[in-house]
């Protein structure tokens, strides 16, 4: 699951090199976007992405992730999760508040978070949205760092 709190710094493209990555090694990648705003994983047809529509009334509505839930659980393969930075907060609060990251754990699952860390004028909000996921997530899940200099 790619998770950030900060837009433009490079979510998708990280969704997209690991999909990309996992095809390339033979695997069929479980590829889903929950972005509301920008899908821009779901643009790439080759990867076969599904597009979790999680938008209600023009709200987001945390029920629709229950949703993202029934699609990981039967997985076999990896599922990759390009989510945006305008759900950022939500996912991350519904997969905490129902102990998301234990449930898929118990089902032979493990939650791996990669986010991104940029340079420049987003160092601040970059280093403050992992800030929050470190805090958040418990000891079920393995955070990957990205470094994006620009």
């Amino acid at each position: 699951m790619i998770l950030q709190g900060k837009g433009g710094v490079g979510k998708s493209l990280i969704a997209t090199l690991l999909a990309q990555y996992k095809i390339n090694a033979g695997q069929q990648p479980l590829c889903i976007d929950t972005d509301p705003v920008n899908a821009t994983f779901h643009g790439f047809e080759r990867l076969n992405v599904k597009r979790l529509h999680i938008l209600e009334n023009e709200e987001i509505n945390p029920r629709h992730f229950d949703t993202l839930v029934e699609l990981i659980a039967p997985a076999t393969d990896d599922v990759i999760i390009d989510n945006g930075a305008s759900s950022f907060v939500p996912l991350s609060h519904y997969l905490n508040s129902n102990q998301v990251p234990s449930l898929l754990q118990k089902l032979g699952h493990e939650l791996v978070i990669h986010t991104v860390i940029t340079g420049s004028q987003a160092l601040t909000d970059t280093l403050n949205g992992f800030s929050q996921l470190v805090t958040q997530f418990t000891q079920e899940t393995t955070f990957i760092v990205w470094l994006n200099p620009y």
